[in-house]
């Protein structure tokens, strides 16, 4: 059975605990924790190397953690799957005593440098990547020991879950890593170059949607959600502009020109890395004025005031789950079936690509800035806010071969 850290503060030396024979508690796993006669506590972690069973004092406690004991002895696992003799590179580590030639202390200015110049998002995306695939593996390695192989095992073990995307992600990561020790001079070559081509062919994954006709009964199945407001409105927004969720969940009231009724996007929040503008039809302006008067945040409009931070993206998948939409829509899918409604209504192709800020980009779309064909655009989202208007009114028949296309028509 596991240990807990309340288990662990209430241990005290029992009767039978002598200076050669100290109390030993498992936490599975082949680490324990020893309690010695004088009262300390420390973690000690059994292994087999070369057939012979050898013990490691990892650290003491309160110290060390419970959580970094039981990371440390994953990564003494790590060691040994590679060949190395985990006292032999503890022995290794104390001559490195300052720590500034690990791959964990390099790893951490090279994230801090990131964050004031990248998205939240991404920050959060990449350094939680780090933290769960990499520093358990590579972290506490100096770097000029480790090899091309110890970095492919990282995406091995990933892909292994089936992320594939995330595996290169991975090895993407701890390359730019080992160019920042050459930037530094630390060291001359990277052990990461051409890893990826090891690994699987990523398989792109097509995000779940209904279809047009199934609008109008999503769109009556958010108008009854029972769930938080914020969620529930949230949906409305992605429906009426088809926004991505990460654009959705961070945005904030310094963004919105009032005047111009535009939401301006910093390049810094955006996956193509450039401002975007999200013109704002009557439907949306309201909503914005009803989460205003709420009152939850003066910085962010979709706001979570029991966390005291944005929504995250997982409120919104699990808020289409329990409308009954697993595996048949996602908040990407307003994308996708707003992109293919509006093209099917012959809507202008590179304003409709605009609007989505697509990142693939064509000879021509990579002429426009962000404000080209903005008065298109405007008026297309007001058609499309209508459209969605009509659908939720049971019109959708009639908008879809009447007023509809005759608007694209006209502003075309």
């Amino acid at each position: 059975m596991s240990l807990t850290d309340s288990q662990i503060k209430r241990l005290k030396p029992t009767d039978t605990c002598t200076p050669s024979r100290p109390d030993k508690y498992s936490d599975g796993n082949n680490l324990r924790l020893w309690v010695r006669s004088t009262g300390s506590k420390v973690w000690v972690s059994d292994y087999q190397y070369e057939t012979k069973r050898q013990s490691l004092t990892i650290g003491k406690y309160p110290a060390m953690s419970l959580a970094d004991a039981r990371q440390r002895n994953q990564q003494i696992k790590g060691l040994i799957a590679q060949g190395i003799n985990p006292k032999h590179d503890k022995k290794r580590q104390q001559a490195d005593i300052d720590g500034t030639k690990t791959f964990d202390a390099l790893a951490q200015r090279w994230h801090d440098d990131r964050k004031a110049h990248i998205a939240p998002t991404t920050y959060s995306r990449d350094y939680s990547q780090y933290q769960r695939d990499i520093k358990p593996a590579i972290g506490y390695l100096n770097i000029e020991d480790i090899t091309a192989p110890n970095i492919l095992a990282i995406g091995k073990t990933v892909e292994a879950r089936g992320a594939t995307d995330m595996a290169r992600r991975a090895i993407r990561q701890t390359g730019q890593i080992f160019k920042q020790a050459i930037r530094e001079g630390l060291i001359t070559h990277n052990p990461a170059n051409d890893l990826t081509e090891a690994l699987q062919p990523h398989k792109v994954k097509h995000h779940s949607r209904i279809t047009s006709q199934q609008l109008p009964k999503l769109l009556k199945d958010i108008d009854a959600y029972g769930g938080d407001l914020l969620v529930k409105l949230g949906f409305w927004f992605m429906c009426y502009t088809f926004v991505r969720t990460q654009e959705l969940r961070f945005m904030e009231w310094s963004e919105i020109d009032y005047k111009a009724k535009v939401w301006r996007i910093p390049a810094n929040k955006m996956k193509m890395d450039r401002p975007h503008l999200v013109p704002l039809a009557p439907q949306v302006m309201a909503i914005l004025e009803r989460i205003k008067a709420l009152g939850f945040s003066d910085q962010y409009v979709f706001f979570n005031i029991s966390t005291r931070k944005p929504y995250s993206e997982n409120a919104f998948i699990t808020a289409l789950w329990r409308m009954g939409y697993k595996g048949r829509m996602t908040g990407h899918g307003f994308r996708g079936l707003a992109s293919t409604t509006l093209h099917e209504q012959e809507f202008m192709h590179e304003a409709i690509e605009l609007q989505l800020a697509h990142e693939k980009e064509n000879k021509i779309s990579k002429a426009y800035n962000g404000a080209q064909h903005l008065p298109y655009r405007t008026d297309m989202m007001r058609q499309w806010a209508n459209y969605i208007d009509d659908a939720y009114a049971g019109k959708i028949d009639n908008v879809i071969h009447g007023n509809f296309k005759q608007q694209a028509q006209k502003l075309s």
